[in-house]
């Protein structure tokens, strides 16, 4: 057995395991130690150990708030703030309301209400060791790939201005026919 080498990083990103077969976010750390990737999760009976391989063998897929670490094609999603999910459902449920019933000045209080759960969802992730873990799998060997809030509303900007392109083209030949 070789001695760990003590120059790899170690780090570690808290916050919540998705549970497919239950549907719960449960308590769970992932952890960069030695060159090995680790997912702990809290269960009814304590911590348990999820996996544990070398860094080489883990992609760590990272979206906004969550980090995927996906282990011999199997995924298991972590979420830093599982309940900006929740808050995120009612947001987009209330600003569907303050549209039908036409009340801007309640949809604007939504709209701010969003853009305070992104800020909070982001700043979990920073809290809970989101961007350190990341550097330190892709130091110890594991293949990352990150895709932050900047390019997410970039995105989401971006589809927006060409809905109102093609919408605009489209009015625009229907009207020249």
């Amino acid at each position: 057995m070789t001695a760990p080498d003590h120059h790899l990083p170690h780090t570690v990103f808290s916050g919540a395991f998705g549970d497919h077969a239950t549907g719960q976010y449960l308590p769970a750390c992932a952890e960069v130690r030695d060159g090995f990737v680790a997912l702990w999760v809290a269960t009814p009976a304590g911590w348990m150990e999820y996996f544990r391989v070398p860094a080489q063998e883990v992609v760590v897929k990272s979206a906004a708030q969550r980090i995927t670490l996906v282990v011999r094609d199997q995924s298991y999603p972590m979420l830093a703030d599982p309940r900006s999910v929740d808050r995120a459902l009612y947001h987009g449920i209330a600003g569907g309301v303050a549209g039908i019933l036409d009340k801007p000045r309640f949809e604007m209080g939504v709209d701010l209400a969003r853009t305070v759960n992104v800020a909070g969802a982001a700043y979990s992730f920073h809290l809970g060791g989101g961007p350190g873990f990341i550097a330190a799998a892709q130091h110890a060997g594991a293949r990352t790939s990150r895709l932050g809030y900047g390019p997410l509303l970039a995105i989401g900007c971006g589809g927006g201005v060409l809905v109102v392109i093609l919408i605009t083209l489209v009015t625009l030949l229907a009207v020249n026919l």
